[in-house]
């Protein structure tokens, strides 16, 4: 089973959150974890004030902040009864004081929601999800990112689907979706999305480079498969651009749990690529990133 003994679920309070918590829940019962409820108020608040060219900052008062900590005690606690649950609220900024929390409590994974706020909630996930995506090196679970908040949403994986682009981190990314369909007793396949041929380009020979181009994807997919004792799962390859190719064939599949990679934390980029920001937000189902 993966080593996971301690997730943290950052809290904001809000029905998108909540919504979240059964999956961190079936998370939580399969590997009996602890499950850590964290929520950072902000101590400060803004203000307009006449003659300056931004808001104020004062002090948030302490019963606002006591109030806050009592929503939080009291936040999941019909869903939660049964799993050994800390609530911890701290002051600050919520993206600081999870990345520190992170690294001093060694948590083995983050579970939260993908919501935004406003207009462009359903081409932009939170600031906050995007910001913690990008800055901690653990395992992040994430919600279906949806413009309206669903009905509900279940932590059962059945199928879990990893997709992979052949790079360094495709056996670890691998390595992680076999254990959990191994740990949920899921059935396991793997994407690998390839370019399509130009438009404009000659049909016969669009033809034979496709061919050649997904056999040399499938058979590049089998090797590693091979290679980190998964050869039994399913291969798909897609045409396509990246993320809308993943999301394309974990809809069609049905896929309960999406594993991908972020990045490599020494990246150009960062831990959190343009093709890992691309497959969250399209993803039909939750995605575990590492």
């Amino acid at each position: 089973m993966l080593p996971i003994s301690r997730i943290l679920f950052p809290v904001d309070l809000s029905d998108w959150c909540l919504a979240m918590l059964p999956h961190a829940r079936a998370v939580a019962i399969k590997y009996d974890a602890e499950l850590v409820l964290f929520y950072a108020a902000s101590p400060l608040y803004p203000i307009p004030a006449t003659g300056y060219s931004g808001p104020v900052y004062v002090p948030v008062p302490k019963e606002v902040i006591d109030a806050e900590g009592e929503e939080l005690e009291k936040f999941g606690a019909d869903q939660l009864q049964g799993i050994k649950v800390r609530r911890v609220l701290y002051l600050g900024d919520p993206v600081e004081q999870i990345v520190a929390f992170v690294q001093s409590e060694k948590i083995d994974l983050i579970a939260m929601p993908t919501h935004g706020r406003g207009e462009f909630r359903r081409f932009l996930i939170g600031s906050v999800t995007a910001k913690i995506l990008h800055d901690v090196s653990c395992p992040v679970l994430t919600g279906v990112h949806m413009k309206e908040l669903p009905a509900a949403m279940f932590g059962i994986y059945s199928k879990v689907l990893c997709a992979i682009d052949l790079g360094p981190q495709s056996s670890d990314v691998i390595k992680c979706a076999a254990q959990l369909a191994a740990d949920f007793h899921a059935q396991l396949g793997v994407v690998h999305a390839v370019p399509s041929p130009g438009l404009g380009s000659d049909p016969l020979l669009s033809s034979n480079w496709r061919n050649e181009v997904v056999n040399v994807a499938r058979l590049g997919v089998e090797k590693l498969l091979g290679a980190n004792g998964a050869a039994g799962a399913q291969i798909c390859i897609q045409e396509g651009e990246s993320a809308h190719a993943v999301a394309s064939i974990a809809k069609k599949l049905g896929a309960d749990l999406l594993v991908i990679g972020r990045g490599s934390p020494d990246g150009a980029g960062g831990r959190f690529t343009a093709n890992a920001y691309g497959i969250i937000r399209q993803s039909p189902c939750p995605v575990v990133s590492i």
